[in-house]
This record gives C-alpha cells, structure tokens and sequence, in this order.
C-alpha cells in the first residue's frame, strides 16, 4: 500500500528535474560598450560641448581644438592656390601666341628666300618666336602646381577638421578624460560615449551545460529593477576557455567551478538598463 502510494510521488519528481534540465538561469551583469572620442590632430582644448550624463546624437560636436598658426597656414595655401590658377589661365594664351610666332616665322623664311625682307626683319621674327615658345615652356607646368597647391589647401583645411570631435553615435556620456586648456596629443581620449540602445550582458555557464549552449540561441533577460519585464536577447559569443567563477558572480561554493564566459545582445533595452546591472538569463539547454 505504501509503495503504491509513493510511485506516483517518485515519478513527479522525475519529471520534475527533466523539465529542470531543459533549462538553465545564470547570473550576470548588464554591460554597455563605451566608445572614446579623441582628435586627429595634436592641439589645445578650447571648447567641450557636452559633460557626463548629457545625451548626444551621431553628429553632434563634442569638443574643439585650436592650432596656433593653422589659419595663417591656410590663408597662404589658399593665396598659392589662386596664383596656380592664373598661370593655368596663362597657358591658352601662351599656346596662341607661340603658334602665331611661329606661322610669322615661317612665313618670314619663305619670303627671306625671295629676298622679300631683310635680314635683320627675319632675325626680329625669329627672336619673337624664340620668346613665345619659352613663355610657352614655362607656363605648361601650371596645371600641375595648380593640383599641388589644390592638394596643399586640402591638407592644411583638413587639419581644422581633425581639430573638430563629433560623436560617431547615438548615447550618453559617461566619462570625460580632459579638461578645458589641456594641450592634447592626436589620439588622446576627451570624452567616453555610452552606446545605451545596445546593451549587453557578460555571464557564465559551467562546465557540465556548456555543450548544451550555442552562438546565436536565443535567451531571456531578466533584472531585479524591472521585475515584470522581459528583455530578448541573443548569444553572440561564447569563450574558448574556462575560468574559475568570478568572486562576485556567484556563491562561496560555486566560485571554485569552471565555467565559460558567454556574451549576450540584448536586442531592446530601451534605454532602461544601466551598465553593472546584475541580471538573469534564461536559456533554453539544447539536447
């Protein structure tokens, strides 16, 4: 009587922890990737146009760099400039005069032979062709100066666009690495952007459930701030080695486990998960 009685309750159980095996909940921590604004050229920081906690959009300008000097380097480039372009003018008018020189010149040599005109007549001819085919000469290099003084002026407005940081996207910023007077190498950070829309989460899977877990599964995404929401997202990447559990992910017991590090996309956020949330994910074991 007894038996019978606890076979029904020996066979819930066992249905109960295979439906616990299919799936599984590990710990982790809501991450945002944070982009570093920096200048292309080395200058001053004389403006910054958003601080910590402001919102930006891709495009906004973020901070201005001045060069001493820049300006009057760019005033004698685009100075160049203009002078290459009229000699370039020049050329056409160099071309007619040096092919009229040149007709008069033969012109002159036939009538020489029929002793039409003098000598010294012939001699002036021939020095004025002579001339006109050098001014000719001279001139035929202009449109090449006029391309490298094109390309001088690009480089040196360039610079003033190097000294210029905009924000590649849309997010918050979180850290500001400069202050307003810092003379400031190319490449050095001024600000820290939070992408916020892309958010995602760095857990861990033990070693017995790893194999049952793949790239590109779909997976659930809970936090303690927003208990009645649901957040979808995706394994993007899973580590190819293990670790010992980090201290602060799990238990006292569990730290000494081996588990694999996996990335997961949080496809909507909304803005509302902050970087070093803790949060659950859920997913499906895989057979």
């Amino acid at each position: 009587m007894t038996a019978c009685r606890l076979l029904p309750l020996t066979l819930l159980v066992l249905a109960a922890c295979r439906g616990g095996n299919t799936h599984l909940t590990v710990a982790g921590t809501i991450e945002i990737r944070q982009v570093r604004l920096a200048p292309l050229a080395s200058g001053r920081l004389v403006r910054l146009l958003k601080d910590e906690g402001d919102t930006v959009r891709a495009g906004d300008t973020v901070a201005l760099l001045e060069q001493p000097g820049v300006m009057a380097v760019i005033e004698q480039r685009r100075a160049q400039a203009g002078a290459a372009r009229m000699r370039v003018a020049e050329v056409d008018a160099a071309k007619a005069d040096s092919t009229r020189a040149a007709d008069d010149l033969a012109r002159a040599e036939r009538l020489l032979a029929s002793a039409v005109i003098a000598e010294q007549q012939y001699e002036q001819l021939r020095a004025v062709a002579a001339a006109a085919a050098a001014r000719l000469q001279s001139v035929r290099a202009a449109p090449r100066e006029r391309e490298a003084a094109g390309a001088a002026l690009a480089a040196a407005e360039a610079v003033i666009d190097q000294l210029t940081v905009l924000t590649p996207v849309d997010g918050v910023v979180l850290t500001r690495f400069a202050e307003v007077g810092e003379v400031l190498a190319a490449g050095t950070p001024i600000i820290g952007v939070g992408v916020v829309a892309a958010p995602w989460v760095r857990a861990f899977v033990g070693e017995r459930h790893i194999g049952r877990v793949r790239v590109g599964q779909e997976v659930q995404v809970r936090v303690g701030a927003y208990p009645d929401t649901t957040f979808p997202g995706r394994i993007v990447e899973i580590a190819s080695r293990a670790e010992f559990t980090p201290r602060a992910a799990l238990t006292e017991r569990e730290r000494a486990d081996l588990v694999f590090a996996i990335k997961v996309e949080i496809s909507d956020g909304d803005g509302r998960l902050k970087a070093g949330m803790p949060a659950d994910v859920v997913l499906s074991l895989l057979p």
